[in-house]
């Protein structure tokens, strides 16, 4: 568990509920899916699965670096409309890699920061930085310091990296290269800048840094990486682009990567090719000889998905089909292979299936109005991975939903207290009210009724024509010449629109009879229906089903023919005292990542939030299960203040508070309570503008975590042991732990780091994790002591443990001891 918990993410920008429209930018898709990981984290909390697979892994000079270049899947990356990355929709290589990417918000700064018409008093850094490099990640931004406009860095991550960085001598802000020293005095250099062109604004700025190397606490060279460079034009512009081709492991080997590059899709005549220009397609491991040792193959297809806007626009990602692990004969070794999701889910999300759209059936192709409705939201999701085995895993991913309360009751000065209905396009459909076939030679003109609403029920009064001329009489036309025209009148009066995409005529309509005449420069046969929106009861309908997906069900099979799974897991979001609510809450402070933080959902453009599903329900195929509760911020803040203390774990993942489990007789068999206790970090709060105005925001930390385990047996008998856990907040190392159970033994652990020992050479080095001493009690007795003897260069270390006495209760407590 990561016990520093601090605030997520600082950005000044104006929403209001009438405008919804920030503008959010990701200059390279490839480095956005690393974002991802930090913002909304692989948990059941947040309904992401852990979907990995191995790669390659190289040891380095130091213990605390290893080249670890292995795939994993993250299901938000392969939300609609995001770009796939250089190895398909939703997969990250990760640790290839190594970068500091920016998230622009409301133009880059460098632009406003270097435009001498710019007021400085007023204005405020907001792009967002996050890096990540061999398994160090986190993110900051800049700032300035109030007296003089300096700039400096606020680290937003959670541990004590030490982040540095190398300005422009010509511009007030411009980054030439980062320096980020880690915990362990390890030295990273990102002097690879990738500059990009923001066409929305006209400006070139630096999207991304990469590594070139790492150096230990001596300075000593570990890793280095070379990068191949692809150079194009944009707007006439010259511009490179760095892939990385070597990653260099002194004195054990190395992994290379080979590409296939795309320009076309760098140059879009619009935006439904949602590919990288880049796919990785090979991965070699090679020892320090140069000697091929393993090698990996990638091989891709390509998904399409539909959009209806007047006529069938085609959208179409790359996805990842098959990796390839090969000997250095280039033998197959063992093969991952993989199907997604093109259709959907079966599940319904409004009252009917079409959500409102689909509505004229003489339409020729069927309407997936993929951007609108959840229904869609799975396309482009993992739903199989075929195993080296030949068995195969399932993946069943739904909507996300989260709890919206739809009915509250507010005054009302003239009538008092007055119920609120709130109706969107999950609580309405279009019903159908009459249809008929036409010939005007006998009849044009036809009745039809609309029927009153309800308080609860008001239905919305607009009416959905669809209308369709099947053939005409051209006798007698009053201009031989004329094209033949028939059209609408809606009671009596012309209808001024043409049919949309989906072939509906909108119309309001109040209740009562109304006419529709069918008229024109000639006569004809054909048919129209009439529908009415309307509202369904909402008072048992308090979600929305938006922001990305969720799994539902993993399903595990032993072989390629099998049919019924040898395991499977089921998820369940709901509360667990109303079965008809969502769990979910939503963040109110937005994590910001990628091109996919704008959705369009229910015809609104709006920010992908975070959610989080405070009760969890995880079902095995014998019936067993385990239920999840976690702390939201709305248990933290039932309520919006000015002024707000803030976990950022608690923004993104949750805290977990209980798990219990069951068998599949609903019998409690064993359960874990967890108790935090906090404390304010010592820092500057930070004053952000959100929906409320201005809020400060006062980051604090778990400095004690307490865990109760008890496990159950028949007869009402139980064991219980207990974990406690206490974080010094200067170093954010774990100082103290205590283990004891319900007999009365206890363990105490003591830890110290070189803050704690204040040992200036390391801590000037940015060294904090290098652990110094530990000593155990049992039951009050000192039984071990272990201290790490520093050798000159004080970078690597050797342990000396001594036994000192061994207590006549140390039997009593073995796993405690073991642990």
């Amino acid at each position: 568990m990561k016990y520093l918990i601090f605030f997520l993410t600082i950005f000044c920008i104006k929403i209001s509920a009438q405008d919804t429209t920030v503008d959010v930018f990701k200059p390279i898709p490839t480095v956005s899916y690393l974002s991802t990981y930090i913002d909304t984290p692989v948990e059941i909390s947040t309904g992401v699965p852990k979907v990995d697979l191995p790669g390659f892994s190289l040891p380095t000079r130091n213990k605390n670096i290893n080249v670890n270049v292995s795939m994993s899947y993250h299901s938000k990356n392969a939300v609609r409309f995001q770009q796939s990355s250089d190895v398909g929709l939703g997969w990250s290589l990760m640790n290839s890699n190594n970068v500091i990417s920016k998230v622009v918000i409301g133009g880059p700064d460098e632009k406003n920061a270097n435009n001498p018409l710019m007021d400085m008093d007023i204005f405020q850094f907001n792009d967002v930085y996050y890096f990540n490099a061999f398994g160090m990640s986190g993110k900051f931004v800049f700032r300035k310091m109030d007296n003089n406009n300096t700039i400096t860095i606020q680290n937003l991550g959670t541990s004590k990296e030490k982040i540095e960085f190398t300005n422009s001598a010509t511009e007030y802000f411009d980054i030439l290269n980062f320096k980020i020293t880690d915990e362990f005095g390890n030295q990273y250099f990102f002097d690879k800048a990738n500059k990009v062109w923001d066409r929305t604004h006209g400006y070139i700025h630096k999207g991304a840094y990469y590594l070139s190397k790492i150096l230990d606490a001596q300075n000593l060279e570990i890793v280095t990486i070379e990068y191949a460079e692809y150079h194009y034009t944009d707007e006439q512009l010259p511009f490179v682009d760095y892939k990385p081709k070597r990653i260099i492991s002194k004195g054990y080997g190395e992994i290379n990567l080979e590409y296939d590059y795309y320009s076309q899709n760098r140059y879009k005549s619009n935006s439904t090719h949602m590919s990288d220009c880049y796919l990785v397609k090979k991965a070699e491991l090679k020892d320090k000889e140069n000697r091929l040792m393993q090698q990996i193959d990638f091989n891709y297809s390509g998904l399409t998905y539909f959009k209806y806007i007047l006529n069938v626009v085609s959208y179409d990602t790359t996805v990842l089909e098959k990796v390839s692990r090969k000997n250095s004969q280039g033998n197959e070794i063992e093969s991952y292979s993989f199907t997604y999701n093109s259709a959907g889910t079966n599940k319904n999300y409004g009252p009917t299936s079409n959500f409102g759209l689909d509505v004229c059936p003489s339409h020729s192709n069927p309407v997936r109005e993929w951007i609108d409705n959840p229904k869609y939201s799975t396309i482009g999701t993992l739903s199989k991975m075929i195993l080296p085995t030949k068995g195969y895993v399932k993946f069943n991913f739904e909507s996300s939903q989260y709890y919206f309360k739809r009915t509250w009751v507010y005054y009302e000065p003239l009538t008092g207290l007055t119920t609120q209905y709130a109706h969107d396009k999950e609580t309405q459909y279009y019903k159908p009210i009459t249809s008929f076939n036409f010939n005007t030679k006998f009849n044009n003109t036809f009745t039809f009724n609309v029927t009153p609403g309800s308080t609860n029920v008001p239905d919305s009064r607009m009416l959905v024509i669809c209308f369709e001329v099947i053939g005409y009489h051209p006798n007698p036309l009053l201009d031989p010449d004329a094209i033949p025209n028939i059209t609408l009148l809606f009671d009596n009066e012309p209808v001024q629109q043409t049919a949309d995409g989906y072939g509906r005529i909108m119309v309001s309509g109040t209740p009562g009879q109304h006419t529709i005449t069918i008229t024109g420069n000639t006569t004809g046969i054909g048919n129209f229906s009439i529908s009415e929106l309307t509202d369904i009861d909402v008072t048992n309908h308090n979600y929305k089903s938006k922001y990305g997906t969720r799994i539902k069900s993993i399903e595990y099979f032993d072989s390629e023919v099998s049919t019924l799974p040898s395991k499977s897991k089921n998820y369940f979001y709901e509360r667990f005292s109303d079965n008809a609510t969502s769990s979910g809450t939503l963040s109110p402070f937005i994590s910001l990542s990628k091109r996919s933080d704008f959705i369009t959902m229910y015809g609104d453009t709006e920010l992908n939030k975070n959610i989080i599903y405070k009760n969890v329900k995880e079902m095995d195929a014998d019936g067993g299960y385990t239920k999840y509760t976690f702390i939201g911020l709305d248990d933290w803040y039932p309520s919006h203040t000015s002024a707000m203390t803030y976990l950022e774990d608690i923004n993104n993942r949750g805290l977990l508070f209980n798990k219990e489990m069951y068998n599949s007789s609903h019998q409690k068999v064993a359960s874990e309570n967890h108790e935090y206790t906090y404390d304010n970090l010592d820092v500057n709060p930070f004053i952000i503008e959100d929906i409320y105005g201005y809020t400060t925001l006062i980051p604090i930390y778990v400095k004690k975590h307490k865990i109760i385990n008890t496990v159950f047996f028949p007869q009402n008998r139980s064991v219980t042991t207990f974990k406690e856990t206490l974080v010094n907040k200067n170093d954010f190392n774990i100082e103290y732990t205590k283990e004891s159970n319900d007999h009365g033994d206890i363990s105490e652990t003591y830890f110290s780091y070189p803050y704690s020992k204040q040992l200036t050479k390391l801590l000037n080095k940015n060294m904090f994790k290098e652990l110094i001493e530990t000593y155990t009690k049992l039951n009050d007795n000192l039984v071990s002591k272990t201290e790490m003897i520093l050798t000159v260069n004080f970078c690597n270390t050797r342990q000396k443990t001594i036994f000192l006495q061994q207590s006549s209760g140390a039997t009593t407590l073995p796993s405690l001891l073991q642990k």
